[in-house]
């Protein structure tokens, strides 16, 4: 039998403590991310991006943490879940149509009604990817459970990052002297949302870390060291150009791992 000071966890702080890192972790980036909706309000887009990239950041910690430390429970899949859901699924949508709203004038308050519609849509899809992605990580007979290296569909933080690409592209175009808002109209912006939609829901297989699983020779692993130190350094000096070259990547590379997959 466990004595009282075992179970309230007595004399095992630390332990205690490091369980509660992932969902910590989890926490902070919920935050960080709903922080990115008050950022939207003040039309400050650039923090309010990097807000939803922090969020992303966090959310790949926390289940690397989880795992790393063997720290899984039922509660903190439903916290993260939660979390994705906020971060993910509500924040980007208010921050794209409170960008929208500010190129589009208020003369469109009544169309502005009509463009809400694709947002509304996005953000339910993001909460059904969540509920499936759920339902599949149970599923005991699921093949992509016993495989566990790629996504059924676009995940949450890839379809965040991807739905804020008109205000990433329009911060690349004013840095360069390119300031015309007229190639971002309502309805092509409505058409993203939509598509990025569309892929988060979708039964496509994306690409994980779990999926990367190249060999590399001790001779070549320099030559890798030196390739990450040339890449970190390129994204320090050109974070937003270099933002926008990785959606594009990631937009490119949804047909070839398909592709590749089949072969």
């Amino acid at each position: 039998m466990k004595t009282n000071q075992q179970l309230l966890g007595k004399g095992n702080d630390d332990f205690l403590f490091i369980r509660m890192l992932p969902n910590i972790f989890t926490t902070m980036g919920m935050c960080i991310g709903i922080t990115g909706i008050r950022y939207g309000i003040e039309q400050d887009w650039k923090s309010a991006v990097i807000c939803i990239l922090i969020a992303a950041f966090f959310d790949l910690i926390d289940g690397l943490s989880a795992r790393i430390l063997k720290v899984t429970s039922q509660v903190g899949a439903e916290l993260d879940s939660l979390s994705d859901a906020v971060s993910f699924g509500v924040t980007p949508a208010v921050i794209l149509y409170l960008w929208l709203s500010s190129i589009t004038g208020s003369e469109n308050y009544y169309l502005m009604g009509w463009y809400w519609i694709p947002f509304v849509f996005y953000s339910s899809c993001c909460v059904l990817r969540l509920a499936r992605f759920n339902v599949l990580s149970r599923s005991k007979n699921n093949v992509t459970t016993k495989n566990n290296n790629f996504f059924v569909g676009v995940p949450s933080p890839a379809g965040a990052i991807m739905l804020l690409a008109p205000i990433i592209f329009e911060i690349n175009f004013r840095r360069f002297g390119y300031d015309n808002t007229e190639i971002f109209k309502p309805l092509v912006i409505s058409a993203w949302v939509m598509l990025v939609s569309s892929l988060m829901v979708s039964r496509i297989p994306t690409m994980s870390l779990k999926s990367i699983n190249y060999r590399i020779s001790n001779r070549k692993a320099i030559f890798v060291f030196v390739g990450v130190i040339l890449s970190v350094a390129i994204i320090l000096r050109e974070q937003w150009l270099s933002l926008a070259v990785a959606i594009l990547l990631y937009l490119f590379s949804l047909p070839l791992y398909v592709i590749h997959l089949r072969k």
